[in-house]
């Protein structure tokens, strides 16, 4: 007989599952439809039923888990701050059961108003409540038909305009297209009058537009601009261009807020002119600096409240009266406020909230003014990422209070993003003034409490480093890496996030503890993953702060390995860190000395300095086994008979990695018989040769601009290594010229005056490291431009003087040998600094001009061997180096670089070795900003090194 006792207890089995299925649909009101695609079509065996129901189990427990138990679920809000919030618009922490008008909100067992709004896939609840300091709310959802509400904020629609207006401010939206491109903004009340217009200035033609109502005003007021354009867009040119715009107006605020997506064209912006229909003749504004850190300066510090004229702002933008963006910048030229007035009414706009701007150094906000000096706009590019910001009238204090309450410190915010309960820790909330370089500066306070905390670290913490340490990791406070914000500085990263990660080891008795722990360790992963490049190691900064970052991340870990689970010392980019402080080490006799490239100090280490000794101990063993080697990110170290006497030594700067680096772009620094001779100055910062031609390169200028930079992204694109010869070619491009001093320092952070070209201007070398005795360099620099210009080769040279002799410059210890031009301009260049214990250089400067040429030159130490110009190329002693192609090529057939030796040829290199797309190494992306003023970031980077790792997805 069968075993009936099995078909009974599947058959209960069934009947309990059914049962808990119509409970949960009962439970989760509109999830039936997704419950009812995992049942079946037709009647189906109990076997079969019963692994159907087993299947739909962890669906219907998360419906159980979620949805209200007792016809109602509740919620806690809970204001942690010593402010006092009236009519605080915010989201209960549980998401919309159903749509607008099933359901019923209750506050304190008060029915009250409410609106549903998608947000990030979810369907979110928002009210509005008063809370007093240190207040908390409970709300309850349940099941019903709400009450008629009157709305909080009239959003009503006048022809094509929509009109959001709270009884503070009123804002015109529209709600058709027009003629050409609706302007997202059409117009805002000041006084009794519409004022302002916008504008869009883009080559794509508009497809379609449309004005959605996402929040009719019950609680919140928003609509949403769709603009669909013509073409593609993205990095890979795959996208629909499009902007997306949100605009939206709270009880309460004196601000309209504007939250903005788009994928279009570099250079895409929309404008509201903030002046038009009135009379403003002065700006009120709040920078982050007044007048800039670093060597030089910005001649002389600017009024934060002056006239709408352009030129206030030295070495700027001449028309730029501010720049904004919403995090603390070193840049005098950024700031987080303006308004414009005419005395007594004002219209103005802020930047806040830095985890809503995507890519936000391109999304900045530029206000703009004229010389008739009643005229300010808004422009707002629109090329790719996010942002958030508000427009003001008429009037909106420039005062960081607001700011708080309403961005950084905005209920919504706390009660979502935050742990604001520990059972036994009383306390209120401890914030930071994210515009106040005195708080957020991180070279200042905060490395000296970063200091003091990892001493106390695992020390019991308390309620205040609770919020503090979530306060400071939020993308809020510095900003966030994925989010491509600029650090400033790379080592600004560490600095800043040190505190936090320290505080983090004294909440381990909290019961979340493990979420703090992992964000103190995603953290230490981001700053690692955007420091140190795979393979080689390659720091994102100049020699001596990566030094320095790798001397904080000892002694972070030191108690990060104690308290935190993790040690970042024993992370392969650590690791990979400390191989290339040694790698690149240059010779000094029998000692190994720092390369001093970029920003790398000669002082001694002190307190808060970036320095470090001159000389860096690498064993003996080590270095013998130096070869010549790429290094990605960097470019190439070129290396024969490392650790003897005979050493010759070359550094090739070919790689982007430009944090706390100078005009250095595919600059060489040369050592022979293990003594520098061509060298990068040890100079930084006192004072800061940031000028292109004060390092060994090719520099460009114009009769306007004698001294010029042309800045841009280096890139090593081809590379090849043999017992002979070892060959790499470098490549860099700019679209201007930009002026610069002639002799250190620098003026720090210095844009303009700029000379800019329809097309950019391209210079490429190749070095040829000749291997014998002894060994010498052969360099071909090729450059092509849209205009004639004037291309200087400039070397720097640890010697007392130079003398032109033919085509050879005799600098008594080396020379310099021109084959290509024959006989170009010469003139001496000698500098000296005192910095470090002083140094002095003798330079040579090589002049051609047009729009395009080459210098082939030889630099041979010592005793020069015999030198001739051959069709091509050059002959030297018994070794004759021979370029082809003219023109910027790569994959081709020619042989770009042919050597032969007694006749023989030992080394080639062909076009299809020349890579424009060749990997500059694994590395996050730095977006460089206050002192950086190297231009956009160009597409091939953008590329390579954007993308989030899977470890952070």
């Amino acid at each position: 007989m069968p075993d009936t006792s099995e078909v009974h207890d599947e058959r209960l089995i069934v009947d309990e599952l059914s049962d808990l299925l119509t409970h949960a649909r009962h439970l989760a009101w509109n999830d039936d439809i997704t419950i009812a695609k995992t049942l079946p079509a037709r009647p189906v065996s109990c076997k079969s039923l019963i692994q159907i129901m087993k299947a739909s189990i962890p669906l219907i427990a998360a419906i159980l888990l979620s949805a209200p138990l007792s016809h109602a679920q509740e919620s806690s809000l809970k204001n942690p701050t010593k402010r006092e919030y009236k009519n605080e618009l915010v989201r209960l922490l549980t998401p919309a059961p159903g749509p607008a008008g099933s359901f019923i909100v209750k506050s304190d067992g008060k029915e009250i108003s409410y609106q549903v709004e998608e947000i990030g896939g979810k369907s979110w609840i928002w009210v509005l409540g008063d809370f007093a300091p240190g207040a908390s709310q409970k709300y309850s959802v349940s099941p019903g038909k709400p009450a008629a509400a009157k709305p909080a904020v009239s959003l009503r629609k006048e022809g094509n305009a929509y009109i959001l207006d709270n009884g503070q401010v009123s804002v015109k939206l529209p709600a058709a297209t027009g003629d050409g491109i609706p302007g997202p903004v059409t117009s805002i009340k000041l006084g009794d009058e519409w004022v302002g217009a916008s504008t869009w200035q883009t080559e794509f033609p508009l497809k379609s537009f449309t004005a959605t109502v996402i929040g009719d005003g019950t609680v919140l007021a928003k609509v949403r601009l769709r603009y669909e354009f013509d073409g593609k867009a993205g990095i890979d040119g795959d996208i629909p261009a499009f902007s997306e715009i949100d605009v939206s107006l709270a009880p309460g605020w004196q601000h309209v807020a504007i939250d903005e997506r788009h994928e279009m064209a570099r250079g895409d912006f929309w404008e509201f002119e903030a002046s038009k229909g009135w009379s403003p003749k002065d700006g009120v504004s709040r920078p982050f600096s007044s007048g800039g850190p670093g060597s030089g300066n910005a001649g002389v510090q600017r009024e934060k409240d002056r006239p709408l004229k352009p030129g206030a702002m030295p070495y700027q933008q001449p028309d730029l009266y501010i720049n904004l963006l919403p995090r603390w910048s070193q840049s005098y030229k950024d700031g987080w406020y303006f308004a414009a007035t005419d005395g007594s009414q004002s219209v103005g706009a802020i930047a806040v909230r830095a985890s809503q701007w995507m890519w936000p150094h391109d999304n900045s906000i530029g206000v703009l003014v004229r010389e008739s000096g009643d005229y300010a706009s808004f422009r707002a590019p629109t090329w790719h990422g996010s942002r958030l910001w508000w427009i003001f009238s008429p009037d909106l204090a420039p005062e960081t209070d607001y700011v708080a309450a309403h961005a950084w410190e905005h209920l919504d915010k706390l009660n979502h993003d935050f742990i604001l309960d520990w059972a036994g820790h009383e306390g209120t909330f401890r914030g930071m003034n994210f515009y106040d370089g005195g708080q957020m500066n991180p070279t200042g306070g905060l490395r000296r409490a970063g200091r003091g905390a990892l001493e106390e670290a695992g020390k019991e913490g308390s309620y205040s480093d609770l919020t503090r340490v979530q306060a400071m990791f939020h993308p809020d406070a510095f900003g966030d890496y994925w989010l491509h914000w600029s650090p400033q500085n790379a080592n600004f990263f560490t600095d800043f996030n040190k505190l936090p990660i320290a505080l983090a080891a004294g909440l381990k008795s909290h019961p979340q503890f493990e979420q703090f722990r992992k964000a103190a360790e995603e953290k230490a992963r981001q700053d690692m993953h955007h420091m140190a490049t795979l393979p080689g190691g390659a720091g994102q900064e100049c020699p001596g702060y990566q030094h320095y970052a790798l001397e904080e991340w000892a002694k972070i870990a030191e108690a990060t390995r104690k308290h935190l689970g993790f040690d970042p010392t024993t992370w392969e980019r650590y690791k990979a860190a400390e191989y290339f402080r040694k790698r690149i080490t240059q010779p000094d006799g029998d000692k190994r000395r720092i390369l001093p490239m970029g920003d790398t100090h000669p002082a001694k280490p002190r307190e808060g300095h970036a320095g470090g000794p001159g000389f860096v101990e690498v064993p003996a063993a080590e270095v013998a086994k130096f070869k010549t080697e790429e290094l990605p990110g960097f470019g190439v170290i070129f290396n024969n008979e490392p650790g003897t006497p005979q050493e010759t030594y070359l550094s090739f700067k070919s790689g982007p990695n430009r944090g706390h680096y100078h005009g250095d772009q595919l600059s060489i620094h040369y050592a022979a018989f293990a003594k520098a001779l061509a060298v990068d100055h040890y100079a930084s910062y006192h004072p800061r040769p940031g000028q292109e031609h004060m390092h060994n390169r090719v520099a460009f200028h114009t009769d306007e601009f004698p001294y010029a930079n042309m800045d841009g992204y280096e890139r090593l694109i081809a590379f090849q290594s043999g017992e002979t010869v070892d060959i790499a070619i470098g490549q860099v491009e700019s679209d201007r010229l930009r002026a610069v001093k002639d002799l250190p320092p620098e003026i720090w952070d210095q844009r303009y005056p700029r000379h800019d070209f329809k097309s950019p201007l391209t210079y490429r070398r190749t070095v040829v490291f000749m291997k014998g005795q002894p060994d010498y360099i052969v360099l071909r620099d090729q450059w092509w431009a849209p205009e004639p210009l004037s291309a200087t080769f400039c070397l720097h040279v640890h010697a007392d003087k130079s003398e032109q002799r033919g085509s050879a410059v005799d600098f008594g210890n080396l020379t310099l040998f021109t084959a290509h031009p024959e006989k170009p301009v010469y003139a001496s260049f000698p500098w000296s600094h005192e910095n470090g214990g002083g140094e002095k250089t003798e330079g040579a400067r090589l002049t051609m001009r047009g729009n395009h040429g080459e210098f082939i030159s030889v630099l041979y130490p010592g005793k020069p061997a015999a030198m001739s110009a051959i069709p091509g190329g050059v002959k030297v002693g018994n070794d004759e180096i021979v370029f082809a192609g003219d023109q910027p090529t790569s994959g081709d057939a020619i042989k770009h670089v042919t050597v032969k030796r007694g006749g023989a040829e030992v080394a080639s290199l062909a076009g299809d070795a020349i890579d424009m797309n060749r990997s500059q190494g694994d590395i996050g992306l730095f977006v460089p900003d206050a002192g950086y003023p190297f231009g956009e970031i160009p597409d091939w980077l953008i590329k390579q090194r954007a993308g989030k790792p899977d470890w952070a997805k």
